[in-house]
């Protein structure tokens, strides 16, 4: 086996964006220079992939004017209102100033340009729609085909976009005092602000759709479109009040995630899972069993419990026909191929929330049951895997965290079949999980330096690596329910791997987390939710976790180990769903427990 890395290319400088979005709508880069907008997407089902109107320069920018004369950007300010919403604080020529809100109806396929200025200003949002891509994995660009339309019932603008495999339209009003210019395929939006005013910009499967859906955002009225998402904000928002710095991190991350790492289908309303809807994220717009399951659906559970289980038993369903792949496009196809055990064993981990176990569920968790079996080895009791959590090659096939995720997961099966009256089932799945803990204690504890430590991975020869993969942390062997923290065995691995013995550990390094083969200059942020939900490690972690900028209070894939911003995998959704859950569970979640007793 050739042991090919694929790693992702170090950030020289990460810009800091503002976002926003719904489920339908995502806008993943606002510059906040100037409050414009570089790029918009929707999830096309039938593309496997996110559909993105863009620009590198941007695709919706305000610009200011008193009577003719345009108003320059003097400075600008930039922050979230709720932990969500991107607000700018803008201050103008002539001593003008102007507060920007930018935002998506909480549940239509639209999103308002918000403008407030007590001084009467004109506003013109210029439109630059002239670049498509698919985003899936990579972006693709692609062809299209723009037809500008008068809609029959507002006399608002609307465009069409199609290509040979898509179509959709946008359409685009104001509040009041709204009108347009259009020459030479340019779009310029116009409105007069005094106090407050807004544009619209909605977008639906055609014209009919997306001029109808702007009617509905004009009946509505942009000041109950933000009160609405400003007050379901506020109730699901998770308050730590012993830490503000904290609650703000974890709620930022928990909505990231709640909003870019899932989406709604425009043309069937399906959800879909994925990594995130932000370009920024190296191979957005693909799904990942680990990252969905184990990082982002427990983070999800937080925000919304319906919506949780009702994604849960869908995605089981969908991706579950090719368990344990690499990566998967959103319709559950293979996109990357190569085992993953952890990814595999995923699917169980959550499994006692869904609500029935009916054939279909049943018939899919028998399926990734059948593909597991295919990697067990009846001499260790152990399971095989040929790629790691960080997706890379694994040297020796029996990799510690892999069956330690699996041992749970199998343990949360034979639940679900007690539960059902399968006995035998479960019985047999709890003799697996059973060996699997007396493989793991005979074949991946070492004797190091004199002390008995969990290796990493081993072979039947007698061969093993020590090493510690940030993705499966080994400090998560107490958070899966395998081992006591206070065990020696697990505080000696500790210890070592959080050592300078260790090739991966900084130890002059402003926050001392590991770093690994996947990105081996750059300590990794998933390691760092790792050590959170690591008792030993949690107070450390979380220190750490308020000291790092990463991707501006975003977890990022990894970052530098003296300044502390992203190096890699910013705009990273279901990594912000790990940090986010990984803080409830360290310091709500245990603390509830803690008072109970």
């Amino acid at each position: 086996m050739k042991k090919i890395l694929t790693t992702p290319k170090e950030i020289d400088r990460n810009e800091r964006v503002l976002y926003a979005g719904n489920h339908y709508i995502s806008i993943p880069e606002i510059n906040v220079c100037d409050a414009s907008i570089k790029s918009v997407n929707i999830v096309s089902l039938f593309n496997k992939a996110l559909t993105e109107i863009y620009d590198d320069e941007y695709v919706f920018k305000p610009e200011f004017y008193v009577k003719e004369k345009k108003i320059n950007i003097e400075k600008i300010e930039c922050f979230k209102e709720n932990y969500y919403i991107s607000c700018f604080d803008v201050h103008l020529e002539e001593d003008i100033n102007v507060i920007i809100r930018i935002y998506a109806d909480l549940c239509e396929k639209g999103f308002v340009y918000e403008f407030e200025s007590y001084k009467e200003i004109y506003i013109k949002l210029i439109c630059n729609l002239k670049k498509l891509r698919l985003l899936r994995f990579n972006s693709h660009n692609i062809d299209f085909k723009k037809e500008f339309i008068i809609d029959k019932w507002l006399n608002n603008p609307a465009v069409n976009i199609s290509s040979n495999s898509l179509s959709f339209a946008m359409a685009f009003g104001g509040d009041r005092d709204f009108n347009y210019e259009y020459y030479e395929d340019r779009l310029i939006l116009n409105l007069k602000c005094k106090n407050k005013n807004a544009f619209y910009i909605t977008m639906n499967s055609d014209v009919d759709g997306a001029s109808t859906t702007l009617i509905h955002f004009k009946r509505k009225g942009f000041e109950n479109i933000y009160l609405e998402l400003k007050e379901w904000l506020c109730r699901k928002k998770i308050e730590y009040r012993r830490d503000l710095t904290i609650e703000r991190i974890l709620n930022e991350n928990l909505f990231f995630n709640y909003f870019f790492a899932v989406g709604k289908d425009m043309e069937s309303d399906k959800y879909i899972s994925l990594t995130s809807r932000s370009h920024r994220y190296y191979v957005s717009g693909a799904f990942w069993e680990r990252d969905s399951f184990l990082w982002s659906f427990p983070a999800l559970k937080l925000v919304d419990i319906e919506l949780y289980k009702r994604l849960l038993r869908d995605i089981i369903i969908v991706h579950s026909k090719n368990a344990g792949d690499h990566a998967h496009y959103i319709d559950g196809t293979v996109l990357y191929p190569g085992f993953e055990l952890d990814e595999a064993a995923s699917y169980f981990i959550s499994v006692e929330d869904l609500e029935e176990y009916d054939r279909e569920i049943l018939k899919s968790l028998e399926f990734v049951l059948k593909r597991i079996e295919r990697e067990y080895d009846e001499s260790t009791m152990l399971y095989k895997t040929f790629l790691l959590p960080s997706d890379d090659p694994s040297e020796y096939p029996f990799v510690t965290i892999d069956n330690v995720i699996l041992q749970r997961g199998f343990i949360n099966l034979s639940r679900i079949y007690e539960k059902i009256g399968q006995e035998e089932k479960a019985e047999l799945l709890k003799e697996k999980a059973e060996g699997i803990r007396i493989g793991i204690y005979k074949h991946l504890v070492k004797n190091i330096d004199g002390k008995d430590i969990f290796v990493w991975s081993c072979d039947k020869m007698g061969n093993f690596k020590l090493y510690n993969d940030p993705p499966g942390n080994l400090g998560l062997l107490p958070y899966y329910g395998f081992i006591d923290y206070r065990d020696e065995i697990f505080k000696n691995t500790i210890e070592y791997y959080y050592s300078e013995r260790y090739r991966y550990y900084f130890k002059d390094a402003r926050i001392k987390e590991l770093a690994c083969d996947h990105h081996p200059n750059t300590p990794s942020g998933l390691g760092l939710c790792g050590s959170i939900l690591n008792p030993i490690r949690k107070d450390k972690a979380i220190e750490y976790v308020k000291l790092a900028v990463m991707d501006y209070g975003l977890l990022s894939e990894s970052f530098d180990k003296d300044s502390t911003e992203a190096k890699t995998g910013v705009g990273f959704a279901t990594g912000s769903g790990y940090l986010a859950m990984a803080l409830y569970e360290a310091l709500i979640k245990n603390a509830d427990k803690e008072e109970k007793f």
